[in-house]
């Protein structure tokens, strides 16, 4: 059957996709991820940007006006002030010896802000993988469940028909029909309900993926991936996590800001180079040209006591980031034993849901040849047809929450892309 599926969606030009293409497809095509992305590469740039404190800086100015002029010189030429047309044009090349570390501890900082992007880049891929798993899982559990759902309907046509024939032949009663029937109408609720559900998971898989599935595939087992208990996946998560390492480079991000505040305390030295043609200046026509070679010297006094306001804030900030990696390491520490717990809950569940599917299973071959020995009725055997339908759906259900189960405790300790060998941006790695 498998295969006749697979030839049609090759005849039609279309592929059976797996998850791990699916998942890489998403990171490549989700705004989300796209802005994380967007976001790191600005960050890179702004890097570039403070590391050109390091280098000189070329300014030409120019300027041309009326200027009227009251000094010596023009008191001792015409015994009073003058109006002369000013002009200028200069050329400054300035650079900076020395600015209390300012600019060093500003790269070192955005260097910090860009690896907590980077970090956010991994965190959001880690989640966005975890979201098209659980939105693809979703889509393949509601497809077999509409096919169970779509078989309990024949089966309640055909105990419906041989009830029929059994009244007809006077083996059987009225009743038994109209019970039968409503069955059969309930049956056909659960349909649509089915249809409707697959629907549902249609539209999210399509607001995650940005396209309607085609033909999904099962994914591999990859229990074989899992740390071998609960401590080894919290030490896991604890040392790989993307999320804690964000709050990580923030702490760091948040020292080199307090240690670029303390900068305004210190002097600055600048080299410049200038040169200047002017004419007309001061009163004096003609031209007053120069060039200097000056060592400057800027010391702050007094700025209003913001300087010792701005080393108290970064300090505070710093206490900040430390409790946010604290927090971090509970939020994790907890998604890690939730995720855990959850899967080992759904393991137990479906050991004894395969047994509760196989009794059930039992019973109904056991009712069959009853009903043959005139032992059981239709209704009855109908209600074992309802009972293990209803193990059937449980254990379904089961059999997609246990694989994403998995997939959930591996991306709680951040390692669900490298467990899938998903690739992420070249520039990210």
């Amino acid at each position: 059957m498998q295969y006749i599926i697979l030839t049609l969606l090759v005849s039609f030009g279309l592929q059976a996709e797996t998850l791990n293409e699916i998942i890489q497809h998403t990171l490549t095509t989700n705004p989300d991820m796209l802005l994380t992305v967007s976001n790191y590469r600005a960050s890179k740039q702004t890097i570039k940007k403070v590391q050109a404190g390091y280098l000189p800086s070329l300014e030409l100015y120019g300027s041309y006006g009326s200027e009227n002029s009251n000094n010596s010189t023009t008191r001792n030429l015409i015994g009073g002030d003058v109006t002369l047309n000013r002009s200028e044009i200069g050329l400054t090349l300035s650079q900076i010896l020395f600015d209390g570390f300012r600019v060093k501890y500003q790269v070192e900082q955005q260097k910090f802000l860009t690896d907590s992007s980077a970090n956010t880049v991994k965190n959001t891929s880690e989640n966005i993988a975890l979201l098209t798993s659980e939105v693809y899982l979703e889509i393949l559990r509601r497809q077999e469940l509409l096919e169970l759902t779509k078989n309990n309907v024949v089966i309640h046509q055909k105990i419906l028909e041989q009830i029929k024939l059994l009244v007809e032949g006077g083996a059987g009663r009225k009743a038994d029909i109209q019970q039968s029937s409503s069955r059969l109408s309930l049956a056909k609720s659960s349909l649509v309900n089915a249809k409707g559900k697959l629907r549902d998971a249609e539209i999210n898989y399509r607001r995650v993926t940005g396209k309607l599935p085609t033909e999904l595939l099962l994914p591999d087992s990859i229990d074989d991936k899992l740390p071998n208990n609960s401590e080894e996946a919290l030490y896991l998560a604890l040392n790989k996590h993307p999320y804690l390492k964000i709050a990580k480079a923030n702490l760091a991000a948040a020292k080199s800001s307090n240690n670029q505040s303390k900068s305004a305390f210190m002097p600055n030295f600048t080299f410049e180079l200038g040169v200047a043609n002017r004419d007309n200046i001061d009163g004096v026509e003609g031209a007053n040209d120069d060039m200097t070679a000056m060592l400057k010297m800027r010391y702050n006094l007094f700025r209003g006591g913001a300087d010792t306001a701005r080393v108290r804030e970064t300090a505070e900030k710093i206490k900040t980031a430390k409790e946010s990696i604290r927090s971090s390491q509970r939020i994790i520490e907890e998604d890690v034993l939730l995720s855990w717990n959850g899967l080992e809950t759904i393991k137990a569940r479906l050991k004894y849901l395969q047994e509760y599917t196989k009794s059930a299973k039992a019973v109904l071959n056991s009712y069959k040849e009853q009903f043959k020995l005139g032992q059981r009725s239709l209704l009855d055997v109908l209600d074992s047809e309802n009972e293990l339908f209803n193990a059937r759906t449980s254990l379904i259900s089961a059999k997609y929450t246990k694989i994403f189960s998995v997939i959930k405790v591996l991306e709680s300790t951040g390692t669900l892309l490298e467990t899938l060998q998903i690739d992420l941006p070249s520039e990210i790695q």
